[in-house]
């Protein structure tokens, strides 16, 4: 990873907008709301069935989405502030502001649904504050953790950048260290945190899952791959089969991981299920590997003349991918609710309706987050800006102007 590579590489991204990053952003929400549609029916079939353990095991190893969104989240950052004199005082400013809308409208919205405080409007006020703040700390509505998440990595960012800037010739020695340290990180909350009393401990120690250090290499991940694209599109390209080989023996090997902690480790299905292991580690390199290599070779038909409609969905999706993970508690609820409890649990109409129920989802949260994209003002909810409609047709946003 030469430091005149490094150069070139963000040069030519710094030209033109990565079109596979949109297909990328599409794939990961798809796979996101998969995952959260797919534990409404998991927590349906019973335990230690064929149908339960076979389930679970497929269940687990789509969970690598959450690192994959980080993933996506770091490199885009970079790439926008690679080579300019980011000022820490206004890009905080104009980061938090992006995001701390969205948290604060979105926790606001999931407490009165939640809680139903509509319905009891003898509740104090006070209560409903001290809730809302609560929720704004811990980040603990919903699926609203990664916001939370997001706030401390563009806190550390800056730094991250200038050291990335700093040590360019030393970035190999970078990705290593943020390895071992993943590793030690997973293997530690694994094996090792289960066993103590972490009641006294700070609260993003004690629940791990909101702390960015946990997912430290993700978006280290995201920022060696912005000042190394070219570099590692090509690699990519010349051991594709090696990799789509090695991903399909790592997917049964994520399943029989999964089963393997329930039998030998007794674990429970939670335990066994979570993203805090060091296997997940490379399995979420492999399939980001492979989603670099769809975007491209999507971004490349594209030029061609791949199908126009398909072309603006990609687009669509990519726009508000944010905004349908904000959005998604609403068509899960739907899901949970009205639908899931009235399908005979291990029948054939019952697996057969988990890919209906997620394609319901995914359109559900895509056309919420595009009704607040194309709102004035309520599109800052989503993080995006929008501006009244003008009778000028409006051209695609450039990446660097992309928020997320």
């Amino acid at each position: 990873m030469s430091e005149n590579c490094y150069e070139q590489g963000v040069v030519l991204l710094k030209r033109k907008h990565l079109y596979e990053i949109d297909l990328m952003r599409a794939i990961i929400m798809f796979g996101v709301l998969s995952v959260h549609t797919m534990s409404i029916f998991d927590s349906q079939l019973k335990g230690w069935t064929m149908s339960s353990v076979t389930m679970s095991a497929i269940h687990s190893s789509m969970h690598v989405t959450r690192m994959a969104f980080m993933f996506i989240t770091g490199f885009i950052l970079f790439i926008v502030y690679a080579n300019r004199d980011l000022r820490i005082a206004d890009f905080w400013k104009k980061r938090f502001l992006l995001i701390g809308i969205p948290y604060l409208f979105w926790n606001i919205i999931y407490l009165l649904f939640q809680n139903d405080y509509l319905m009891h409007t003898r509740e104090p006020l006070f209560q409903f504050l001290n809730d809302l703040w609560l929720a704004f700390i811990h980040g603990d509505q919903f699926y609203i953790y990664y916001v939370l998440v997001t706030f401390q990595f563009y806190l550390v960012f800056p730094f991250m950048l200038r050291g990335l800037q700093k040590f360019k010739k030393w970035h190999l020695h970078v990705f290593l260290w943020s390895v071992y340290v993943q590793l030690i990180t997973t293997v530690f909350i694994k094996f090792v945190l289960p066993h103590l009393d972490t009641s006294s401990w700070p609260y993003l120690l004690s629940h791990y899952g909101v702390f960015v250090v946990t997912y430290q290499c993700y978006f280290v991940l995201g920022g060696l791959a912005a000042c190394h694209y070219n570099e590692i599109c090509t690699f990519i390209d010349r051991h594709i089969k090696l990799l789509i080989g090695i991903l399909a023996v790592s997917w049964m090997g994520m399943c029989l991981h999964y089963y393997l902690n329930r039998v030998i480790l007794h674990e429970s299905d939670r335990a066994a299920q979570s993203v805090h292991q060091p296997v997940y580690l490379p399995y979420t390199i492999l399939i980001i590997a492979l989603l670099i290599f769809i975007g491209r070779y999507w971004a490349k038909r594209r030029e061609t003349g791949s199908g126009p409609v398909f072309n603006r969905f990609v687009q669509t999706a990519s726009m508000t991918s944010f905004g349908m993970y904000l959005a998604q508690p609403f068509p899960l609820y739907l899901v949970s609710t009205y639908f899931v409890p009235y399908l005979k649990v291990g029948s054939l109409a019952f697996y057969l309706s988990l890919p209906l129920a997620i394609l319901f989802v995914y359109a559900a949260s895509m056309l919420i987050a595009y009704a607040f994209y194309k709102t004035p003002i309520l599109s800052y909810c989503i993080g995006r800006r929008s501006k009244w409609p003008s009778l000028k047709r409006s051209k695609p946003a450039a990446l660097p102007e992309e928020t997320k």
